[in-house]
């Protein structure tokens, strides 16, 4: 019997034992239940905070791309403005190529097509700066009342449009603009202009001769021992736009027809012959080159520099002139 009293005992109490484990695994389940909860809780306000600060910053950054690519909105007084590089985000245009900014695409847009180029520069050798004056005649193909050229590293000061040879044709101006990120000048006209119609962009602007390979550059080459300068050009593929304000890709082709006032210590020379050369005030003189075939900006050329040159005549009659700088000198000074 005390055995047996002994093992219902013991029974007992292995019976409370196993209902005491009973009851707490239910009570664990419950805590670690919760503590999941709270993970999953702090979990969805961590992706939904995510999720705000992230349309935040993409609504901060539209508006900062729309500040730098939108001018400061003032119109222009009279038929021509200064280039104001300020940019004001509030201002906003109907209709702007229907909905398109077409100065933030990569290439130009394709309503307006050049057709001649009258191109006049003044070269200052003295500081490495120039002046230059460009009239563009494009033809407009689709209706639209933006002009958007290529132009980079130029300090443009006014633009005047107008239609046909007369000046008194000329359009409003209403805005102008840099948009740097394509390298590209933006006018934009109080209306729109007409298709299958010409006009004609006058643009003046100063640049300098940068010390570089590209664009129109300032290079050096000793002579009697001395350091001489020369200003040379280097388009290709596409640095014209850093001379003087041009469509300048390579399916815009067009006649140009350059001017180069100079010093008259120095010559120029550009892809044609010199039909006129006239002297100006004195030291100075002014080239005036013949009108080039129809051809892309790439292949546009000019320099002025100290060359010496010979002329020989061909069996047919055409003039060939080679011009070189004059290393006999430094060659025999080095000897």
């Amino acid at each position: 019997p005390g055995e047996a009293y002994g093992y219902l005992r013991n029974g007992r109490g292995l019976s409370d034992q196993w209902a005491d484990s009973v009851v707490v695994r239910p009570r664990t389940t419950e805590r670690n239940i919760t503590v999941h909860k709270t993970l999953v809780l702090g979990f969805a306000i961590s992706i939904l905070t995510l999720i705000i600060v992230t349309i935040i910053a993409v609504l901060l950054s539209v508006k900062f791309e729309e500040c730098t690519g939108e001018p400061s909105g003032r119109p222009a007084s009279g038929n021509h403005t200064k280039f104001n590089q300020t940019r004001d985000s509030q201002v906003h245009h109907r209709g702007e190529e229907h909905g398109i900014q077409p100065w933030k695409l990569l290439r130009l847009p394709t309503s307006l097509r050049p057709i001649h180029y009258n191109l006049y520069l003044t070269v200052f050798m003295d500081n490495f700066t120039f002046h230059g004056q460009v009239s563009i005649e494009f033809e407009c193909l689709n209706s639209t009342r933006f002009i958007v050229l290529h132009a980079d590293r130029l300090e443009l000061q006014r633009a005047i449009v107008y239609t046909g040879e007369r000046r008194r044709g000329a359009l409003k101006v209403h805005r102008q603009f840099k948009y740097p990120a394509n390298q590209v000048l933006v006018i934009a006209l109080n209306g729109e202009m007409e298709p299958r119609r010409s006009y004609k962009v006058n643009l003046t602007f100063h640049a300098r001769i940068e010390y570089e390979l590209l664009g129109f550059f300032r290079s050096t080459y000793p002579q009697l021992g001395d350091k001489r300068y020369l200003a040379v050009t280097q388009f290709s593929p596409t640095h014209a736009r850093k001379a003087f304000p041009c469509f300048d890709e390579p399916i815009y082709k067009a006649t140009f027809k350059i001017s180069i006032k100079h010093e008259s210590s120095y010559l120029s020379l550009s892809n044609m012959p010199v039909e006129v050369s006239e002297p100006d005030e004195e030291g100075w003189v002014t080239d005036h080159f013949a009108r080039t075939p129809r051809m892309s900006t790439y292949y546009l050329a000019w320099a002025v520099c100290n060359f010496t040159y010979k002329e020989t005549l061909t069996n047919r009659g055409v003039t060939v002139t080679f011009f070189t700088i004059n290393l006999m000198y430094y060659w025999i000074l080095r000897r």
